[in-house]
């Protein structure tokens, strides 16, 4: 069987868990890490259309990247600046507006599809010798002794011949760092509990093109039924593709599934109010039930998590993944930090810390985020009231628009 011993090993390739291990390498050379992916592929982005899952990548977690010089591929690719960001409520005539001129920025982030976000920090995890990644590795079985992780895959296939190949291999680390997604592994095998909110909703995405040019900016209208968000996408040609995230209500996110491109553009249209004219096209939908969690804890022994192994939450404002990265950013500082006093990287206290930092600070999120689709889902009266009362104040408000914009751009 196949024994790879490091110092540090990431389980997950996802934007977070690459993220993490790119991180930590081009910060210390000396470590050996190692990136765990159930997986035997990524997925590419596609070169003819748009991938519809993307991320909004605040000013702070483009730095991130650029830090660990996966920036410039993610240019490269494809990623569409908004410069602008307008929210309504449907029900009522509250509406707010917020611009880079208002903070003398260049933009308030960027839409990037999570696949260009992906094959960039493969591509720059791929030129650093100290970091591997082993594919195909599927979490099975583990054990801790002296300290150190063992951790060993289930084979490929079954087989009935003794076959070294088929008898999987074993991870042997000092620290594991579990960025396995919100059905976390590494956090069941922590025996880590989390704190469940059921939303009620379903999240549908596609890529819609419209009449009119997005003009850069991230649209977003709060509907009963839950928030639509519109955000611009460039990079193949024009100005007229979006990704859609439309959170509805579970019964009315199956009806809208049941129906045909054309009848689903029309709905579509009309549930944006024709913002952007006519929905020319929908590109295919896709679906996933939205569910907020919040681990109870952060780290066990030698081992933590970060990103949505820790915690998830609902996608109004697009805060999961800025989220995860500056997950990633605290983790590495409290490394670094460890490493300067002559501490090793799973020290308990070392993980305490990161753990302090960071779990008030995402319950807070959390909080926020089930408060707004709380309050923009209500239909009494004074909900009405208050919630569209909220967006025009904000809006006649330049000093306090510019601080909305400045803690986004930062988070």
């Amino acid at each position: 069987m196949k024994r790879n011993r490091v110092d540090i090993a990431v389980v997950g390739a996802g934007i977070v868990g690459m993220a993490q291990a790119t991180l930590l390498a081009v910060r210390h050379p000396q470590l050996r890490i190692a990136v765990l992916e159930a997986a035997t592929e990524q997925p590419a982005a596609p070169e003819d259309h748009y991938d519809p899952r993307v991320v909004a990548l605040t000013r702070a977690s483009q730095q991130l990247l650029e830090e660990v010089g996966a920036w410039d591929h993610i240019v490269a690719a494809r990623a569409c600046p908004y410069t602008d960001m307008r929210v309504w409520d449907a029900e009522g005539t509250g509406s707010v507006s917020f611009s880079c001129r208002d903070v003398h920025q260049p933009n308030l982030g960027h839409i990037v599809e999570n696949t260009v976000v992906s094959a960039a920090l493969r591509a720059q995890l791929d030129t650093l010798p100290n970091v591997s990644l082993i594919a195909g590795f599927r979490l099975d079985t583990w054990w801790r002794d002296c300290g150190h992780w063992h951790l060993q895959s289930r084979p490929a296939q079954e087989s009935v011949a003794e076959d070294l190949n088929q008898q999987g291999e074993i991870v042997e680390t000092r620290l594991l760092i579990g960025a396995d997604g919100a059905r976390s592994r590494v956090r069941d095998l922590l025996r880590i509990r989390c704190k469940d909110t059921d939303y009620d909703q379903v999240a549908l995405v596609c890529v819609a093109r419209s009449a009119e040019s997005h003009r850069h900016t991230a649209w977003q209208c709060f509907l009963r039924s839950g928030p639509l968000a519109f955000l611009p996408l460039s990079g193949l040609g024009d100005e007229h593709h979006c990704a859609v995230v439309w959170s509805a209500d579970r019964e009315l996110a199956r009806e809208l599934l049941m129906l045909d491109d054309t009848a689903f553009a029309l709905n579509l249209e009309k549930a944006f109010e024709g913002r952007l004219g006519a929905i020319e096209s929908v590109g295919e939908r896709f679906s996933f039930p939205l569910r907020g969690r919040h681990a109870e804890a952060y780290f066990g022994p030698g081992a933590v998590l970060v990103g949505d192994a820790a915690h998830t939450i609902h996608p109004l404002a697009g805060q999961g993944v800025n989220l995860g990265l500056q997950d990633v950013r605290i983790l590495g500082e409290e490394i670094q930090r460890a490493l300067k006093r002559g501490l090793e990287p799973f020290d308990e206290s070392v993980l305490a810390r990161y753990q302090r930092r960071r779990r008030g600070d995402n319950e807070a999120t959390l909080r926020a985020m089930s408060a707004f689709k709380s309050l923009f889902g209500a239909g009494e009266l004074h909900w009405r009231w208050l919630r569209n009362t909220g967006l025009s104040m904000v809006d006649a408000s330049p000093l306090l628009k510019k601080r909305i914009i400045l803690r986004a751009m930062a988070a």
